[in-house]
């Protein structure tokens, strides 16, 4: 009985120890990060299709977003969907509490109908998980 006791109460400590070392939201399960804008460029390209006025194209993904978080992030994985289609975009940087950030990618779907932040790793080297 002892040693389950105490076996116990080791894994209560070591659980405790592993949470201290991650950042607050990390523990709480709400993202650090939260997305602020995300949308497709559209470009007029100049040209007309025969019959039916200019044309367009599809430009950059951007995605706007804010660490909210106590520490500068270093990666941000974003998952991009657009009807039922996803597009998984990585982010990587300096991104310092507080800021905000927009960074554009190469988009392989349409027009965004979400963006949700998948992960986040800290230049501590934890990480969060959605």
């Amino acid at each position: 009985m002892t040693t389950k006791l105490l076996a116990a109460s080791l894994a209560a400590a070591a659980l405790g120890t592993i949470a201290a070392t991650l950042p607050a939201s990390a523990q709480d399960g709400v993202s650090p990060v939260s997305v602020v804008g995300c949308s497709v460029n559209v470009e007029q390209n100049g040209g007309t299709a025969e019959g039916l006025g200019p044309s367009f194209d599809l430009g950059n993904l951007a995605i706007s977003f804010v660490n909210r978080g106590a520490q500068v992030a270093t990666s941000v994985e974003f998952t991009v969907r657009s009807g039922n289609q996803e597009q998984t975009v990585v982010d990587q940087g300096t991104f310092a509490p507080g800021s905000q950030v927009t960074s554009e990618f190469t988009p392989s779907i349409g027009a965004p109908t979400s963006c949700d932040v998948d992960a986040v790793t800290f230049a501590d080297g934890t990480t969060w998980h959605a």
